[in-house]
C-alpha cells in the first residue's frame, strides 16, 4: 500500500504497466437519471484499473446507479452485490457506540479500562476514553502484526504494549486498533457478539442488508477483491481468514478485528447508512451526538492538510472538489478503494464500491476517490439542473 510519498510515486509510475486493465468497453449499466458524461466515467474506471464496481450519485430526488462488471478477473456486479467496505465500517461503528452512549451503556469520557476491570495494569491504555478512540486521538498506533494477531485470536492486552505514540488527546494518529477496541467495549457492556449488537443497534433499525459476520454470507453474493498492484492472477479474496470465523459468542478481549473495517453490505444499504448520517444520526440518535459526529475533532495535519476527522466521519475541505465541506469515509483493504461521501451544504451524495482499484493517494485521500468526487460534483451533477 503506498503510504509514503516515495512509495506513492513509485506506485503511480508502475500502475499503467503492471496493473490489469479494464476492458475498453466494459459491461456497465446506468439506472435512473440520464448520465451526461458516461465516457468520462468509463475513462475514470480505466485510469484507476477498477475491477467491478457499484456507484450511486444522488442530488435531491434525482439519482443514478452505475453497475460495472469486469471480465478478467471476473467480477460480476449487480445492484445487490455485497462488498467488504473496509474503513467505511467506522461510520457504522461510531453510530453503534453513540447509541450505546444514549442507552447509558457507554460514556464518552470514562476511561476504557473501567469497562475491563481485570486489565487495570495495562498502562498503554491509561487515560484513553471512547471519545479518543472515535476521533483517532488515543495515541495508539497499529502494531505491525495487527492482522495476524486478529486472525490468531491474541487478546488485545498482549497487543497494545508499545503501541502508544502520544498522550490521549494530544495528537491525531489513524488507528484501526483503536476502532477495534470500540467493538470490545460494546461486547463487554452488552454481553453479545459484536455482529448481533450491530444488527440490533444499526442494521435492523435502518433496514440495511449488512453484517460483520462474513461466515454467514453466500459467497455467490460477494464481489471478490483483487489487488491491482502488485497483481497476482487467481488470488481474488472474498472472505478473509478472520471473516471465516463465526461470531457466535462474545469475546471482548479478542473481537477487536471487526469494527474497524469488516462490514459487508450492498449499495442500497450504504445509501441508508449515509442517509442516517446526513440527518445527524436520526432516527438512530435522539441527542446532539449526531451533530458532534460530523464536527471536526482532529486534523490530519501536514501529511494531508485538506483532511480532518470527526467521530467516524472524514471531513474534506478542498476547493478543487467543492466549495462545501465533503463528509463521509473511504475504505482501503486488500486492494479495494471504496468511498461514501456527501456535501454538507447541498446533500449531494457520491457512493463508490469496487472489487479492486488503484490505491494511489493524494495526501491520505485515495486518488480514485478524489477523481470520482471531482467528476461527480464538478462535471456530471451540475448538468442535471440544466
Amino acid at each position: 500500500m503506498p503510504t509514503t510519498k516515495l512509495k506513492n510515486t513509485l506506485y503511480r509510475m508502475a500502475l499503467p504497466f503492471r496493473a490489469p486493465r479494464l476492458e475498453r468497453h466494459p459491461v456497465c449499466t446506468a439506472q435512473g437519471a440520464h448520465l451526461h458524461t458516461y465516457d468520462a466515467y468509463i475513462r475514470l474506471l480505466r485510469k484507476h484499473h477498477v475491477l467491478g464496481s457499484a456507484a450511486l450519485l444522488r442530488e435531491g430526488n434525482q439519482s443514478v446507479t452505475l453497475l460495472c462488471s469486469s471480465q478478467n478477473p471476473h467480477h460480476q456486479v449487480t445492484a445487490h452485490s455485497l462488498f467488504r467496505v473496509a474503513s467505511i465500517t467506522k461510520m457504522a461503528t461510531s453510530l453503534a457506540a453513540l447509541r450505546a452512549v444514549e442507552q447509558g451503556k457507554l460514556d464518552l469520557e470514562s476511561p476504557i479500562l473501567s469497562y475491563f476491570p481485570s486489565l487495570s495494569q495495562v498502562s498503554d491504555l491509561e487515560g484513553i476514553t471512547l471519545q479518543h478512540l472515535l476521533s483517532h486521538t488515543s495515541g495508539l498506533l497499529d502494531p505491525p502484526n495487527l492482522e495476524s494477531a486478529m486472525t490468531q485470536g491474541i487478546p488485545f492486552p498482549e497487543l497494545v504494549s508499545g503501541c502508544r505514540k502520544s498522550l490521549p488527546g494530544a495528537e491525531f494518529h489513524y488507528s484501526n486498533l483503536g476502532y477495534g477496541l470500540i467493538g470490545c467495549m460494546l461486547e463487554a457492556v452488552y454481553d453479545h457478539p459484536v455482529s448481533l449488537i450491530f444488527q440490533r443497534l444499526v442494521f435492523q433499525p435502518l433496514e440495511m442488508r449488512a453484517t460483520l459476520d462474513a461466515s454467514t454470507l453466500n459467497l455467490q453474493d460477494v464481489v471478490p477483491i483483487t489487488r491491482v498492484l502488485p497483481y497476482h492472477p487467481g488470488q481474488d479474496l472474498q472472505i478473509t481468514e478472520l471473516g471465516k470465523k463465526p461470531l457466535q459468542k462474545p469475546d471482548p478481549l479478542r473481537h477487536y478485528g471487526h469494527t474497524a473495517g469488516a462490514m459487508y453490505l450492498d449499495l442500497p444499504a450504504l445509501e441508508k447508512l449515509v442517509n442516517c448520517l446526513m440527518q445527524e444520526g436520526r432516527p438512530l440518535l435522539s441527542s446532539n451526538l449526531g451533530q458532534r459526529m460530523i464536527q471536526q475533532q482532529a486534523a490530519y495535519g501536514q501529511i494531508s492538510p485538506t483532511l480532518s476527522y470527526g467521530w467516524g466521519v472524514l471531513r474534506i475541505q478542498d476547493a478543487t472538489l467543492s466549495p462545501s465541506v465533503i463528509l463521509g469515509h473511504q475504505g482501503f483493504a486488500y486492494g479495494c478503494a471504496d468511498g461514501a461521501f456527501w456535501e454538507e451544504d447541498t446533500g449531494r451524495m457520491v457512493l463508490f464500491l469496487n472489487g479492486g482499484a488503484s490505491e494511489a493517494r493524494k495526501g491520505r485521500l485515495g486518488l480514485s476517490n478524489y477523481d470520482l468526487l471531482r467528476w461527480a460534483l464538478r462535471k456530471e451533477m451540475p448538468q442535471w439542473s440544466r
